[in-house]
């Protein structure tokens, strides 16, 4: 009932939504506490319209509700109930939060790596909890009782939000793993970043700086490269398209589904992305070609791994900022602070950055050299590891020159190919004719979408892929794909005869395992 009447005091319709759905409350009293169950929801809901205290608009019941979740707001007899009644903020029961790939939150069991991750968490909300943070009132402000609304200067439009009396942080994580996702939430975020920057940190104006292209620099350092000149400088395009599209590539499975889903940004939001479907594809093959050197990583659902990595970096800044007393707020790859401490958090963002940088770079070793002393002179006392060897503990040490020494290697001989198990003609008539199928099936899954495309085009695409990769396996002698993906020639697979095993034919009452992923995840 607390949220009700908060929600009609902000104004804005004052609606909640709530689930009906017995499935959505199973994990939640981890979360929730063990009273926030269905069956009491629900019997709270028909009490409340019972007695004429609150209106519902209900959701139909499962597919054909689409997604929308039933809501209800309070009536003017619930609010007068609670009229000059006093609200205390309730924290929340838990700062780490997992969730499954549909965003919705999951029940788990503690472990030792939850129980750190928790702790954690508990001493950045304690060390946050002593920063102070004011909003201002007038332009682009507007409060109201437990609810604050600042106007984007990007839109035009408002956001709402609740501000906490501490800024406390969630940890939330993601695919049902604690290796994805992590990043830091609090209310802060949700302010546009014209009205963060007029925020003030324990009294102070704020300061706000955040790691530029921070999930590109990270792709580069694990393929162990460099950048080379702007990340988001591509020749023919807008730098700010450029950066939508890598930073959308990044975050699919395919590279066409970075053309999709930036395509999809006209659908949901008209003006968000007007251009053409050629233009997209054209600054896809643009950007890929520029980040040659990661253009493995792209397509390929890395975002989440970034968020993660990114999400270390941020508790490790927060970490260090907590040392020198430095008051700081994090979003997600900025940090807002005081103006006066502005420059030092941002040379501490640049050390996590490098030594982020260098921890998974796979060309750097993270082994450090120890000091190897050496004998001194005669008369020379004997100095422990790491003190300098002399007469005295200030004097240098010696260094001893030595010539390079040539040491003759033998020239080795380049292995033999491997022998080709399969017939190459065979072999790329039945990648043809996989590589087709596929392309089949992506064309029925694009057009679902609303886009279209010439069959020839695609055709000769598919044709090309496999050609591609059948010259790849001759020259390796290793399959790319194997033969229960695609096999070796078109038609039945011949029976197995090892010892042990009859030969049967392989037909639909047969059973066997099938392959784990869909054509398109396996041709990804």
């Amino acid at each position: 009932m607390t949220s009700l009447v908060r929600a009609a005091l902000a104004g804005q319709g004052g609606w909640v939504s709530y689930s009906r759905s017995k499935r959505f409350y199973e994990p939640l009293s981890r979360y929730e506490g063990t009273a926030y169950t269905y069956d009491r929801v629900k019997a709270a809901v028909q009490e409340l319209l019972d007695l004429g205290l609150i209106e519902e608009e209900r959701a139909l019941p499962g597919p054909a509700s689409h997604g929308w979740q039933s809501r209800m707001r309070a009536t003017d007899r619930l609010i007068a109930a609670f009229n000059d009644c006093p609200f205390e903020h309730v924290g929340p029961r838990e700062v780490i939060e997992l969730r499954d790939v549909d965003g919705e939150r999951m029940a788990y069991t503690d472990t030792d790596n939850t129980r750190r991750l928790r702790k954690v968490m508990e001493a950045r909300n304690e060390a946050a909890s002593a920063i102070r943070i004011e909003m201002p009132e007038g332009d682009g402000w507007l409060h109201t009782p437990g609810h604050v609304r600042a106007r984007s200067e990007k839109t035009g439009g408002w956001v709402g939000l609740r501000p906490t009396p501490a800024p406390i942080m969630v940890r939330i994580y993601g695919r049902g793993r604690w290796d994805m996702h992590g990043r830091l939430y609090g209310w802060w975020q949700q302010l546009p970043q014209a009205r963060r920057i007029e925020l003030l940190i324990n009294g102070e104006v704020a300061f706000e700086e955040d790691w530029s292209a921070c999930h590109p620099r990270l792709l580069y350092a694990m393929a162990g490269k460099v950048p080379v000149g702007e990340i988001y400088d591509v020749d023919g395009y807008d730098p700010r398209h450029v950066k939508a599209a890598l930073l959308t590539v990044m975050n699919t499975r395919t590279t066409y589904g970075g053309i999709l889903s930036l395509m999809k940004r006209e659908e949901d939001s008209p003006g968000e992305w007007p251009h053409s479907l050629d233009y997209t594809k054209g600054l896809m093959k643009a950007v890929t070609h520029r980040h040659e050197p990661i253009a493995h990583f792209l397509g390929a659902d890395m975002g989440v791994r970034l968020m993660h990595i990114e999400s270390e970096m941020c508790v490790e800044v927060l970490k260090k900022s907590e040392k020198e007393n430095i008051p700081a707020l994090p979003v997600h790859d900025s940090f807002v602070t005081q103006a006066s401490k502005g420059p030092r958090v941002t040379a501490i963002m640049a050390d996590v950055m490098d030594a982020t940088c260098a921890e998974i770079n796979p060309c750097q070793t993270s082994r450090k050299r120890g000091f190897t002393p050496h004998m001194g002179a005669r008369g020379a006392r004997a100095v422990g590891s790491g003190c300098c060897v002399g007469s005295s503990a200030s004097a240098s040490p010696e260094v001893v020159k030595t010539e390079a020494v040539s040491v003759p290697v033998s020239p080795v001989a380049s292995p033999t190919p491997r022998p080709l198990r399969w017939d190459p003609a065979e072999r790329l008539e039945a990648m043809i004719a996989y590589q087709i199928k596929t392309e089949r099936i992506l064309m029925s899954e694009e057009r679902c979408e609303g886009i279209f495309e010439a069959w020839e085009r695609r055709e000769a695409n598919a044709r090309a892929i496999a050609k591609s990769v059948c010259a790849y396996e001759n020259e390796a002698g290793i399959r790319a794909f194997p033969t229960h993906i695609v096999p070796d020639r078109i038609g039945p697979k011949t029976a197995s005869l090892k010892r042990g095993r009859s030969p049967r034919k392989a037909g639909s009452t047969v059973r066997g395992r099938r392959p784990r992923g869909c054509l398109s995840e396996v041709r990804a």
